[in-house]
């Protein structure tokens, strides 16, 4: 029986998104930069839902143009989203790839090359998995997509059935997953949790109007207070499942109030994905120099200032970068 409520067929535009993309980047630039104090990685925590919420609005996002009848031809998307994210991803592979090969000269270090690992699932800096990941993921559950409108309570149950199962493999032999070869590391680490994402932000979208018929006074005042108490609580109890909770909450949150507009915040979300590309040059680059310098990073006010000053160097050279409409397309992936 599909849902009495029909999806939103019209394009979707969500104020929260543009709040929420920015503070994700920033946690981001947080979780790859802290770990030259103690406390900055204690705080890390906080940090956790950052990449799972980017695929979760992906993967809302998505939804909306496959489900909602935009999308039609899985060749299209396909093509289309190749050029978004994995020529991007080739491109800043080989970046940093030279990056890391220069600095491997000078520091006289080792330098290892995994090509398929490196072209295919990783790329040459810790952020990059999420480009073809995503990608990845799209295929998948593009034909998903374009049958979930037609009986919506069957989507629902096969997208909780994919969320369970994940949280099972999540939470199963986790000791063993450091043991394991880096493919089976990566689909554990990686690929298994984006399912979990993923399906929060499906499972959102087919299910926008009903939540939305629903969403009244009470719901107003305690969606925030849960989604306060779930942020935090991720510090006591830092486990992706607290993250995904927070997610589940914090996106009602950011569907159906959050109404900020903002000329400056839009211009960081229309940045926070090349902040994401870009932010590994500054921090390494940042860190590596002062401790050529004999000034290694360390204490949590300078750590924290090495991640501020990271950010507002990413996203002014992303927004610098994105004025060019070939920059942006083949650098930025917009």
């Amino acid at each position: 029986m599909a849902l009495l409520q029909p999806i939103v067929k019209d394009k979707l535009y969500v104020k929260g998104f543009d709040l929420i993309r920015p503070i994700a980047a920033f946690s981001v630039v947080w979780i790859h930069g802290c770990e030259t104090n103690l406390w900055t990685k204690k705080l890390n925590g906080l940090n956790e839902y950052a990449v799972p919420v980017f695929i979760a609005i992906s993967f809302f996002l998505f939804a909306s143009q496959v489900a909602g009848g935009r999308l039609q031809s899985f060749n299209e998307m396909a093509s289309t989203r190749f050029k978004r994210l994995m020529i991007p991803f080739f491109i800043w592979t080989l970046i940093y790839l030279g990056i890391r090969y220069a600095k491997s000269v000078y520091m006289k270090e080792p330098f290892e090359l995994s090509p398929v690992q490196m072209f295919l699932f990783k790329g040459s800096s810790y952020q990059l998995w999420y480009l073809p990941n995503l990608f990845y993921l799209f295929l998948i559950f593009f034909p998903f997509l374009k049958v979930a409108g037609q009986n919506v309570r069957k989507a629902n149950l096969t997208l909780m059935t994919v969320v369970i199962i994940a949280l099972v493999i999540i939470f199963s032999n986790n000791a063993s997953v450091q043991q394991a070869d880096w493919f089976t590391k990566h689909l554990r680490l990686y690929f298994v949790p984006s399912l979990v994402s993923a399906s929060i932000g499906m499972l959102y979208y087919l299910n926008y109007n009903t939540i939305k018929s629903r969403y009244d006074r009470t719901a107003q005042i305690l969606v925030p207070i849960l989604a306060g108490l779930l942020f935090i609580a991720q510090y006591f109890k830092p486990h992706l499942f607290v993250s995904f909770l927070f997610i589940g909450v914090l996106f009602a949150w950011v569907l159906y109030q959050v109404k900020v507009e903002n000329r400056f915040i839009k211009r960081l979300s229309d940045n926070s994905m090349g902040i994401y590309l870009v932010h590994g040059i500054f921090l390494e680059g940042i860190k590596t120099g002062l401790g050529i310098a004999k000034h290694p990073v360390s204490g949590f006010l300078p750590t924290v200032l090495v991640i501020v000053v990271a950010y507002l160097l990413s996203f002014a050279t992303s927004d610098i970068m994105s004025r060019n409409s070939t920059l942006r397309k083949y650098f930025m992936g917009n």
